[in-house]
């Protein structure tokens, strides 16, 4: 078993997030902050723990953390408040978490249950991180794909525009086809 919050720190440190621990009375959290995000992080041990603090934990962090985020300007419209909780929720709390994501008072919400391993855990912090890799594409041969999307035109006419014959000798093959 991982511990959410330690973890956390290392992933987002990795993608060029600054972290900090923090507390709010007896609750831990995670404090993260790039150059266009902000937001802090909670873990819990199951959904229900997570539905019933979420609200009070994460104003308290706002609270605790208001001069930092009024001097954040612009970025404090990109505030996130990260909900995990280790166990995996039932179908009923899989609504709540959805509830709770959509509810755009505060901050952005992130809200995930199932975190119990590192590869978890960067899921669920997707939302917040770079993209990981650029996709990978074949390499196409496009005179050979002109070919097959053309169908509709005369052989000639595609010859004249692959041979790079201007556009009055391409217009009289496509005028000459019947």
């Amino acid at each position: 078993m991982i511990d959410i919050i330690e973890a956390s720190a290392e992933i987002l440190g990795e993608n060029g997030f600054a972290t900090a621990r923090s507390a709010s009375g007896d609750t831990q959290f995670l404090t993260f902050e790039n150059g266009t995000i902000l937001g802090f992080l909670f873990a819990y041990d199951d959904p229900a723990s997570l539905a019933a603090s979420w609200e009070h934990d994460a104003d308290r962090a706002v609270a605790t953390h208001q001069l930092g985020l009024r001097r954040a300007g612009q970025k404090a419209w990109n505030a996130y408040t990260v909900l995990l909780a280790r166990q995996e929720a039932s179908f009923a709390q899989s609504t709540v978490l959805g509830t709770i994501e959509e509810s755009l008072v505060g901050t952005r919400k992130i809200a995930r249950a199932g975190v119990a391993d590192t590869s978890d855990l960067r899921a669920a912090l997707l939302p917040l991180l770079p993209l990981q890799a650029a996709p990978k594409l074949d390499a196409v041969d496009m005179i050979e794909e002109i070919r097959l999307r053309t169908t509709e035109l005369p052989p000639r006419a595609l010859e004249a525009f692959f041979s790079g014959a201007d556009e009055t000798a391409i217009m009289q093959v496509l005028e000459e086809a019947p």
